[in-house]
């Protein structure tokens, strides 16, 4: 045996060096360490200084709570931590540091000198080239990194352009500043300002930061959200659905505080966005997830950007639910400009309203051509008025006759006219329920139930089955509102009547559609506006249509 094959421990430096390729892959990484050091101390100010896009001088000064002198040299030392003094406090981090690897990796790769004073001292210390030394300084601590990779000239020749790691380290900032308000960051490369945000605890405060960094436009074109569940929040901006963007340039999350990017995150937010927004576009976004420690496990990769999380599938529900929920509103209440609308109305069928149909769905939707049908009669042309009765009938004007419509019962119609046309062309989306509801049945109830599973399926309703109860995991979208204890019962009781199919539980769900209280009268001319785009569709053509249509409006 050779003595080049021998086991033996690595020297110090070595392992150090070893271990800063996992932490430091560029001055980015010196920064995010620094300033994520001075957060876990309890600065309110950080001050970041940059030479040579970070290869020459990284200088991050802070206010917080300093360092005692006897700690100077073994903070430097691997696995030297104040922040974890016991195994049970690895389900319970909740500083941005605590592997103890930052600085002596960063101190093996450059030239490092420590300073630092503690509120109790009356001096201050500076640790440099293994001397430590009294020195003048405030309150807080300054780290300064010359000569990044010094002792690596392979890693050096791998790093960038200046312009590129600037870029580098102005992003980690962002992301930083972001993650706490309450901390006020500056920094100057090269002797120049290139960042200067003062702390804020006001929301507005909060936009302003969120301006400077993410531009005015993501600000006007974003909404605020605020959701909580189980000791569970979710808060932040997210950005309308026309303001999709081309790149990933502005999407932030932050777990607890902590920059995070995790696929589960990044899967749950796409989801929410798929169906608002084109392929190939992406959502803006800052969001801000807080959760008890227990419930998150951020030992997981040296860089600290990768979580697990104890119940993954509820964070990922969560997250899709509340944004899904909250883009549904906001694409709801956005108003139409268009104050005048034409509707032309084909003439009324003798054929019954669809409350009224005691045929299925599905035949009287064949039994007619899909084909625009001839006018028969002169176009109604309707034009709004500003008159809103009752918060639920509209004033109009059609061939100069005053009419009255009920508002209330064409958005109940337009729901149901959208529910059924997603059924007959298969393209009925449904959502999950974010914690799925169990509604207790008798044996007989859910062994019928059970025998309409596929039925269900097809109708976007996902059910479970335990001894005594079905649990509701997916819902139609269009039923978000609806009362899930109530629409299991009214199933089971239609299939405890009789032998129902497709056809008759479809009637059940197009009952318990809900509408929306019109309470402006811009919102009003939002329902005239959806029903002139559907009277365009030639499926209106069909005269169960036109008769509901018809009833809507009374001379």
């Amino acid at each position: 045996m050779t003595a080049n094959t021998r086991i033996h421990p690595l020297p110090i430096h070595l392992a150090n060096q070893i271990a800063a390729g996992e932490v430091i892959e560029r001055p980015a990484s010196v920064v995010k360490e620094l300033v994520e050091n001075s957060i876990d101390a309890g600065a309110k100010q950080i001050d970041i200084d940059i030479d040579g896009a970070g290869s020459k001088l990284i200088r991050v000064r802070d206010n917080g709570s300093g360092i005692h002198a006897d700690d100077l040299s073994l903070a430097l030392s691997r696995h030297a931590t104040s922040k974890l003094y016991s195994s049970e406090q690895l389900s319970q981090i909740d500083s941005l540091g605590f592997r103890g690897e930052a600085l002596p990796s960063i101190s093996s790769v450059s030239q490092l000198t420590l300073s630092s004073r503690q509120q109790e001292s009356d001096n201050a210390w500076q640790l440099a080239n293994d001397e430590l030394s009294p020195t003048a300084h405030p309150l807080g601590t300054t780290i300064e990194v010359r000569d990044l990779f010094f002792n690596l000239p392979a890693r050096r020749r791998f790093l960038r352009s200046n312009k590129t790691e600037q870029n580098h380290i102005l992003t980690t900032l962002y992301r930083l500043a972001l993650s706490r308000f309450d901390v006020g960051f500056s920094c100057q490369i090269s002797n120049h300002t290139r960042l200067k945000l003062p702390a804020s605890d006001s929301t507005l405060g909060h936009q302003q930061r969120i301006a400077k960094i993410c531009g005015q436009s993501f600000i006007k074109s974003s909404l605020y959200l605020e959701q909580s569940y189980d000791e569970i929040t979710l808060t932040g901006w997210f950005a309308k659905t026309s303001a999709h963007r081309p790149q990933t340039d502005i999407q932030y999350f932050f777990i607890n505080g902590r920059v995070i990017r995790d696929r589960i995150i990044n899967h749950a937010v796409r989801q929410a966005y798929a169906e608002h927004i084109p392929a190939g576009r992406h959502a803006g976004y800052v969001l801000y997830l807080t959760l008890p420690l227990d419930r998150v496990d951020v030992n997981v990769h040296p860089t600290k950007h990768e979580v697990r999380f104890r119940d993954a599938r509820l964070i990922h529900g969560l997250i899709t639910s509340a944004l899904s929920d909250a883009l549904r509103q906001a694409d709801d209440s956005e108003l139409p400009e268009q104050i005048q609308t034409s509707i032309e109305l084909e003439p009324a069928s003798t054929q019954p309203a669809i409350a009224e149909q005691a045929a299925p769905y599905r035949s009287s939707a064949t039994s007619k051509p899909i084909s625009r049908a001839k006018k028969q009669s002169p176009s109604i042309t309707i034009e709004t008025t500003s008159n809103l009765l009752h918060q639920r009938y509209l004033i109009v004007h059609a061939n100069h006759q005053p009419m009255l419509i009920d508002l209330q019962q064409a958005d109940h119609h337009l729901r149901q006219q959208t529910f059924l046309d997603a059924l007959h062309t298969k393209t009925l989306k449904s959502r999950p329920i974010l914690v799925p509801i169990s509604v207790s049945l008798s044996q007989t109830q859910l062994a019928l139930v059970q025998q309409h599973t596929t039925v269900l399926q097809n109708l976007g309703i996902e059910l479970a089955f335990n001894n005594d109860s079905v649990q509701v995991k997916k819902i139609p979208s269009l039923l978000a509102q609806v009362n899930i204890q109530q629409l299991v019962h009214k199933i089971s009781d239609a299939l405890s009547a009789q032998q129902v199919g497709f056809d008759q539980l479809s009637l059940i769900l197009l009952k318990l559609l809900p509408s929306s209280a019109i309470s402006s009268i811009e919102q009003a001319k939002q329902v005239i506006q959806q029903l002139d785009e559907q009277l365009a569709d030639p499926r209106w053509a069909r005269p169960l249509d036109q008769q509901t249509l018809s009833s809507l409006f009374c001379s």
